[in-house]
Order: structure tokens, then C-alpha cells, then sequence
């Protein structure tokens, strides 16, 4: 996940004229450094950097790329556009900044999204990796642009799916396990937006849509789905009352 978000994001820093900085907390810094090394005949011209925290940087850096090395995290400011992939505790320094985003591995339980949201990053989506024998490990994604919030949600859905791995949504109450496919069970998600529904009193399509990029593990466009299963289930009203879902379709709860 991190190497398809990561080549996205590196194609959208070098047509930019800021330029980059790539912060490195875990042990991903070659698989960084191959990525950056697409784009080895563009780096020349662009800056682009890399900050490998913790730990030497790996040898392989392609040509043209800045890298340099922290012991800790405190010590890194980063003016301009980041992307920083951390595990564990973060100094909220580091996060708040204009075109700061972020890819968090935690343990599951604690809800990040509050504090990443207080710290600037109003875009935040957060996923379950539950393995075949149960252990867990959360997936946080954090950023100022849902343009960028959309692109790893496709990013996410679009992974080759790992042997036995599946997304479990940490705010569904009933912790469904859904199998990563490019069109995955989306009854979890027809819950969440009854829930949202409910407590709306009534929504558009758009709406729903708004909320499921933002508070679910999955994308906008999934709302369309779940929701025409709920029409056609009863469990929904619709105004007007024929015709396709559209964006300012009405929605209310039977």
C-alpha cells in the first residue's frame, strides 16, 4: 500500500515547483528508494528528498535524489509538501504544515483520526489489516486534500490481495471482514450509511457519498451501491421516487 500511494504521490510532487519530502520511520526505505528510482530521468530537474529516520539510509539512493539522515523524529521540520510514513508516536510538529500527509501504522484500538484532524489533516481514513489468525494491525491515512483521500482509497482497494489478509473497518460495530477486491461486500458499509441516514433524519446521495469517503474504509463511489441495495431492500426512500440515483437523490430511512 504505501509503494502505490507513494509512486501517486511522487508523480504529483514532481510536476509541482515545491518539490518533496519523503520521511521514512520504519523500514521501508529501499522499497522507497526503487520507487523514487521510476522516476530517476525527472528527478534531475526537481527536488525531491528523502528522510530516513532512525537508521542508515540504504546505499541504492537514484541520482539526483536528496537524502539525509535523523536520529529522531523531533528533528525533522519539513516546510513544504510531505509525505511521512511513521509507526507509533508522532510529534504533532511534524504534522501540521500546508500539503503534510501521512501513512500511520499502529496498533489497533486508539482512534487517530481525532488527533490528526486537530493537527491540520482534516482527511483522514483509517483501516484494519486482520491476518488469517486474528493479530491486527491499523493502517492510518491522513491529508488536507480529499483529492488525495480518494486516491488512496483506490490505492487501497486495488492491492494485490495478501494470502489470508482482509480490511475490517475499525468503526463497524460488528467488525465484518471483507475479503480487498476491486469490488468488495459492501453490507458493512449499507449499515454505516443507515446509521448516518438515521441520525440525519434524511441525506442526499451526495452526501452519502461525502460520508463514506470520509468516515468508512471505503470509496465515494461505493455509496451508490450500498445504497441502491438498500432501496431495493426497503430499507430506504427515495424523492423522486423513480428514475436513476442521482447526486440530489433524497434519501430517508423506512
Amino acid at each position: 500500500m504505501l509503494v502505490r500511494y507513494l509512486d501517486a504521490w511522487t508523480s504529483t510532487v514532481l510536476r509541482s515547483q515545491r518539490g518533496g519530502t519523503y520521511v521514512e520511520c520504519g523500514a521501508f526505505a529501499a522499497d522507497a528508494f526503487r520507487v523514487f528510482g521510476e522516476f530517476a530521468d525527472r528527478l534531475g530537474g526537481h527536488h525531491l528528498e528523502a528522510v530516513v529516520v532512525g537508521r542508515p539510509a540504504p546505499d541504492d539512493a537514484p541520482a539526483g535524489l536528496v537524502v539525509r539522515t535523523a536520529g529522531e523524529l523531533r528533528e525533522v521540520e519539513v516546510p513544504g509538501p510531505m509525505l511521512a510514513h511513521l509507526s507509533g508516536a508522532w510529534p504533532p510538529s511534524l504534522v501540521c504544515g500546508k500539503a503534510h500527509e501521512v501513512l500511520l501504522t499502529a496498533e489497533p484500538g486508539p482512534d487517530h483520526r481525532d488527533r490528526l484532524r486537530a493537527a491540520g489533516l482534516g482527511c483522514v481514513a483509517a483501516v484494519d489489516l486482520v491476518a488469517e489468525d486474528g493479530t491486527a494491525r491499523a493502517l492510518v491515512f491522513a491529508t488536507a486534500d480529499s483529492r488525495h483521500l480518494a486516491t488512496f482509497k483506490t490505492e487501497l482497494w486495488a492491492v494485490d490481495e495478501f494470502a489470508g489478509i482482509r480490511y475490517r473497518d475499525p468503526r463497524d460495530t460488528e467488525g465484518t471482514l471483507v475479503d480487498i477486491s476491486l469490488t468488495p461486500q459492501l453490507l458493512p458499509l449499507r449499515r454505516a450509511l443507515l446509521a448516518e441516514l438515521d441520525r440525519r433524519g434524511a441525506g442526499t446521495v451526495a452526501d452519502l457519498q461525502r460520508f463514506t469517503l470520509l468516515e468508512t474504509i471505503y470509496r465515494a463511489e461505493d455509496a451508490l451501491g450500498a445504497v441502491t441495495a438498500a432501496v431495493a431492500a426497503g430499507q430506504v426512500t427515495r424523492e423522486p421516487g423513480k428514475g436513476r440515483l442521482g447526486s440530489r437523490t433524497v434519501l430517508s430511512v423506512v
